[in-house]
């Protein structure tokens, strides 16, 4: 038995408890990287569906998600390439890189067009989702007469 777990089962207990804090570690990255671009009160919430691909569709994806600093391939690679948020709901069918590509044109679109185009770091958007969490803030509601009524649909549940 000493031989297969080596040292009296130090090795598998040190195995075990790295795989335990590991999976920790990268549970805690993956929420901050994801949860944290999709919530704030600077974000909206809708009350209804719109059709896919539609006008309101592509506007929603802007006015409700959030992109981190873009920067280096390193960076894109920390952040999962999810620093591409606003690309990623808009064109979730694209590789990463062309996200890379897509964004600095995506930011001129929405320039042009008055259509807010959020960009913070991961730790203030922390911050913020932090507040919405507990009750310090909330999401913003669209307001449903602003709301392009041929791209509605009903809820499909």
């Amino acid at each position: 038995g000493d031989v297969i777990l080596g040292g009296n089962g130090v090795y598998a207990k040190n195995a075990f408890w790295s795989l335990v804090f590991a999976e920790i570690l990268t549970n805690i990255h993956s929420f901050i990287i994801i949860a944290t671009n999709h919530a704030g009160d600077d974000l909206y919430r809708f009350n209804c569906h719109c059709a896919p691909r539609s006008c309101t569709f592509f506007l929603r994806q802007v006015i409700s998600s959030v992109n981190y600093p873009l920067g280096t391939d390193l960076c894109d690679f920390m952040h999962g390439w999810l620093n591409y948020q606003i690309e990623h709901h808009l064109w979730p069918d694209l590789s990463m890189l062309s996200y890379q590509k897509a964004a600095p044109i995506m930011q001129e679109i929405c320039k042009k067009h008055g259509v807010p185009y959020i960009k913070h770091n991961v730790f203030w958007r922390l911050k913020k989702l932090t507040d919405i969490m507990v009750n310090n803030a909330s999401m913003r509601k669209f307001p449903t007469a602003f709301e392009y009524a041929p791209d509605i649909v009903e809820d499909q549940r």
